[in-house]
């Protein structure tokens, strides 16, 4: 028997124990997310303001999952209790596994903080990372682990100024020297669209717009060669910049 009053969360839980229904677990999840966004919102408080609160609800999603098919009415504890504390482990399972840091690496920065403490307060004076160590009783080796995880530790503005050097971003250093691939494919569909259009031209058009855009002859070296004047290859050519848009029109959607 549980000895305190049950919630709506307790009743859908004793039901989803009894029935093991599949109906009843969906209905008790439903219920319990408003848990998983508090302790998501709760946690997310704590952390560096780059970092979003999506992949923590995501992370508790699984472990209320976890929660509900273990839950048992017979341990005398509300289900809200029995699911907050698994919901909050397993988001930081997830943080601890996107952290670049080891947590053994971390749990020995703590205790060597611990340590340089404990050795300021006997002797009233900032000790140095090797005395801290040795009353933490860490090695040289996990020291140095230390150092390299506080390298490592801090963030990067892709837009911020390199560190050690006078000038340059990040932002600089990862940019290619190739075009972006994405323009290219949209470039040479634009190219296969329009040169399918210009073929459609009449002729004299179509030469007209290959001597004046390709190689850059004037209107009045393209009136020579055809044997017209200017002024009528200005008329051919406003035609043909005409009949283009006209044909593009329709193929707008595949631009």
């Amino acid at each position: 028997m549980i000895a305190f009053a049950c919630s709506q969360l307790d009743e859908l839980a004793a039901a989803y124990a009894t029935s093991r229904s599949p109906v009843d677990r969906e209905r008790l999840c439903e219920a319990a997310l408003p848990l998983v966004r508090r302790v998501a919102f709760a946690v997310h408080r704590r952390l560096p303001l780059h970092m979003g609160c999506e992949d923590l609800v995501g992370d508790g999603c699984i472990g209320l999952l976890r929660a509900v098919d273990r839950f048992d009415p017979a341990f005398g504890i509300a289900f809200e209790s029995w699911a907050m504390r698994i919901v909050r482990g397993a988001m930081l399972n997830g943080l601890r596994r996107m952290d670049v840091i080891p947590e053994r690496v971390r749990r020995d920065a703590r205790v060597l903080d611990e340590a340089r403490w404990i050795v300021a307060q006997r002797t009233g004076a900032s000790p140095c990372d090797a005395d801290a160590a040795r009353v933490a009783e860490l090695t040289d080796a996990k020291l140095t682990a230390i150092y390299a995880a506080s390298r490592h530790a801090g963030t990067l503005s892709i837009d911020g100024p390199l560190p050690g050097c006078g000038r340059g971003t990040l932002s600089e250093r990862l940019r290619s020297r190739q075009r972006d691939p994405g323009s290219l494919v949209v470039e040479a569909s634009m190219r296969v669209i329009i040169g399918g259009a210009v073929a459609s031209l009449p002729g004299r058009q179509r030469a007209i717009l290959e001597a004046f855009y390709v190689r850059g002859a004037t209107f009045g070296e393209i009136g020579r060669t055809l044997g017209v004047s200017k002024q009528r290859v200005s008329q051919l050519h406003c035609r043909a910049i005409a009949d283009l848009r006209q044909k593009l029109a329709h193929l707008a959607p595949e631009l």
